[in-house]
């Protein structure tokens, strides 16, 4: 057999063994796979291996956000997930929109464990981001807010509400939310009458979902007896007897008023 014989014989083998030899499995490939069939263990293992091997990979963005999803959903470990969206927030550092996407993320996650003074620092920095967005603001306030009420720092709270208050934001929902939050912290304050005008704002609304116009009543009726007003106590919680969401709250409550 000659040289060039040789050498085609060669390269048919090689061409045959190529299309019989299964592909290699990329390693996100593997961790979706591993992740769809519930092998937490192997879709973390992989999702790592594609991060370190894959500097400029066009999945790590979904690469860390599974990471991040079985770290704090699966294991339960919040303060493992909290570092590794840390280490997104300074990878994706020039992409504003993703960057400010982590930390809405990251501030939902505080919020949910009840760790406020984490959630504060994030919400904090999530109005000082790049290109912040007016919805982005209201969500940020809004939760600086409840984080502050959460700690006791009723003043601060009050201050984040009233800055929600303020915005220019197309969503009535959110800002009528806003409104009830800033009464409910005046309370805590024992500010009842800034408390009453501000309920009292937020129902000359045209449109009040009937929930939160149920609680805002609720909320009326509170500072009425506080103030030493029971007639107005009474007639608030008069109506909302059909439409607070527990009536017998509103009933337990009538029942002691009007002894």
């Amino acid at each position: 057999m000659n040289r060039s014989v040789l050498s085609l014989f060669v390269m048919v083998l090689i061409f045959i063994s190529g299309c019989t030899q299964p592909e290699i499995e990329d390693e996100f490939s593997k961790a979706r796979k591993a992740f769809i069939n519930k092998q937490y263990s192997e879709a973390e293992r992989s999702y790592q291996r594609y991060l370190r091997d894959n500097e400029f990979g066009e999945k790590r963005w979904d690469a860390w956000n599974r990471l991040v999803e079985i770290t704090a959903t699966v294991r339960g470990n919040k303060t493992k997930a909290a570092e590794l969206l840390e280490a997104m927030l300074l990878e994706y550092s020039p992409e504003p929109a993703r960057y400010r996407q982590i930390l809405v993320i990251k501030g939902n996650m505080f919020m949910e464990s009840g760790m406020w003074a984490q959630a504060i620092d994030v919400w904090s920095r999530l109005l000082t981001a790049p290109d912040v967005m007016v919805k982005e603001e209201a969500l940020a306030y809004s939760s600086l807010g409840k984080a502050y009420l959460m700690r006791g720092e009723y003043a601060l709270a009050v201050d984040a509400f009233k800055d929600c208050r303020q915005l220019n934001l197309d969503d009535p929902e959110h800002m009528q939310r806003c409104i009830y939050e800033l009464a409910q912290a005046y309370t805590y304050l024992a500010s009842y009458i800034e408390a009453e005008q501000t309920l009292h704002a937020l129902l000359e609304y045209n449109s009040v979902e009937s929930s939160l116009a149920a609680r805002a009543k609720l909320l009326l009726a509170d500072i009425y007896e506080q103030q030493d007003q029971p007639a107005k106590a009474i007639a608030m919680l008069k109506e909302i007897l059909n439409t607070y969401p527990n009536p017998k709250v509103v009933e337990f409550r009538l029942k002691n008023l009007q002894k």
